[in-house]
């Protein structure tokens, strides 16, 4: 009798799933896909999905599939992207909602990533203003500054020759870094701890099946959940120290407004007009949107940021006459300027097309999507269409899957590693002048060299690989 009830919901809730997604079915019923099971749908595709086997099981996803396909979960929609045409179409629409941050509300929740789409284009032209090339001159001593200070650990390698893991010396230079220009603060060591903790443990959920929600998460990690809440308090109230500081020097006199945190010594602030700065000054951002904003912009400086440098690093290893071009690229010039530097900026976004750090762009449809496609044809998506756009698999064929930077010397080459159209990334070109001040004063003292193993690639939010990033420096 129990068995038959069972039997009997099962049926009803498999019937009512369907009957709710009939609109939807009929507008992808011109896609592949695997094969949907009764109310669970695909849920086998994503349950063996983990951190390892994502690329593998990515590729034979799309060997089977094409490159537009359709997978149900549930009763939610999601259509795999792998193709250029249909990705730019989709990317030059401001219409439909960024998604795939849900992992890091607790932490990101209000920031531009996360907010309503009727606040998105004001806050996203704030950070595009404060990015803009005049404000990147401003910021050109504090890189310098930076990115010349002595490499005293990679001194120690290169004598011994000793293989190391890129990731465990660049990714400390880069944090430094971001958080001058953000918060224009030198944080304290307990902070820039408390930062990197807090990023290892989002990166170690992330695709974990306890972290699939905030119920499955709340009940499975009672511990881990109560460790995040800790650190996020931690990063959270030495923001708010640096804000009073800002809200002090522009002389608000509205002393209500000051933020009560925990006894913690307040950071130096440093003497640049930093993003937090810009932020303080707006008047249509409550505190816990504005901490959000800025906890975002050091989050995805940081891992962002590493993950290509490090990428970098081992492919110019890997390809000594790459590594012969940038070191003459660099002698050349008396000093490191941005327009001088086209091969080493054709290197970063050859590493930024192969190993994209933003892997995967998501978006939910607002309403139904037109497109247009010279193979698949004309047709739509419908609305409630939770789109997966694989920039790694897009950007990658059967003729470019070697490293090869000459293809970025050519003007007309496309990177959509940033994004593409309205939402694309405000910090795009900053970025880029970021990498290349830590990289090019690198190899004008270190030859890199190709020893250790080779990559072992892996998921973690960015791309990774399980045994680090391995080579060797000598002094030149």
């Amino acid at each position: 009798m129990i068995l038959a009830s069972i039997f009997v919901c099962f049926c009803l809730a498999s019937a009512f799933n369907y009957y709710r997604t009939r609109r939807q079915r009929k507008f992808v019923a011109n896609l592949k896909g695997p094969f949907t099971w009764p109310l669970v749908g695909s849920m086998h595709k994503i349950v063996l999905l983990t951190q390892k086997n994502f690329f593998q099981h990515s590729s034979k996803y799309l060997a089977k599939y094409g490159i537009l396909s359709r997978c149900w979960i549930f009763h939610r929609l999601f259509i795999p992207v792998a193709d250029l045409e249909l990705a730019k179409q989709l990317l030059q629409s401001e219409s439909h909602q960024q998604t795939g941050h849900e992992l890091m509300r607790d932490w990101l929740g209000n920031s531009l990533l996360c907010c309503p789409q009727e606040q998105w284009a004001q806050r996203h032209q704030r950070l595009a203003t404060f990015f803009q090339a005049d404000k990147k001159l401003q910021l050109l001593k504090l890189l310098q500054e930076k990115a010349e200070q002595p490499f005293a650990d990679l001194s120690v390698l290169a004598e011994s020759r000793e293989v190391f893991d890129a990731w465990q010396i660049m990714s400390s230079q880069v944090l430094d870094l971001i958080f001058a220009v953000n918060c224009g603060v030198c944080p304290s060591d307990q902070y820039k701890q408390a930062f990197a903790d807090l990023t290892e443990l989002y990166r170690q959920r992330f695709l974990g099946l306890k972290s699939a929600n905030r119920f499955t998460f709340w009940l499975g990690s009672p511990f881990v959940r109560r460790r995040q809440l800790r650190l996020i308090k931690r990063i959270n109230n030495e923001n708010k120290l640096v804000l009073n500081q800002c809200r002090q020097q522009l002389q608000v006199k509205n002393d209500s407004i000051a933020i009560k945190v925990d006894h913690i010594e307040a950071p130096t602030k440093l003497d640049h007009q930093a993003l937090i700065d810009v932020l303080a000054a707006s008047e249509n951002l409550n505190d816990e949107q504005l901490l959000a904003e800025l906890n975002t912009c050091n989050y995805l400086g940081y891992l962002l940021c590493s993950t290509t440098l490090c990428f970098a690093l081992v492919q110019i290893a890997r390809h000594p006459t790459v590594q012969q071009r940038c070191y003459e690229e660099l002698r050349k010039e008396k000093e490191i300027n941005l327009h001088e530097l086209p091969y080493l900026e054709a290197v970063l976004k050859e590493t930024l097309r192969l190993q994209p750090p933003q892997l995967i762009v998501q978006r939910q449809l607002s309403e139904d999507f037109a497109y247009t496609h010279s193979k698949v044809g004309d047709a739509a998506l419908p609305i409630g269409a939770e789109v997966y756009i694989n920039l790694y698999e897009l950007q990658r064929s059967e003729l470019t899957q070697h490293f090869d930077p000459e293809r970025f010397l050519d003007p007309t080459s496309e990177l959509l590693s940033f994004g593409l159209g309205p939402r694309q990334c405000p910090a795009q070109q900053f970025s880029l002048l970021l990498l290349k001040y830590l990289l090019a004063p690198l190899l004008l003292q270190f030859e890199l060299l190709p020893f250790g193993d080779a990559l072992r690639p892996n998921l973690r939010l960015a791309p990774g690989s399980r045994n680090g990033f391995q080579l060797s420096v000598k002094l030149r």
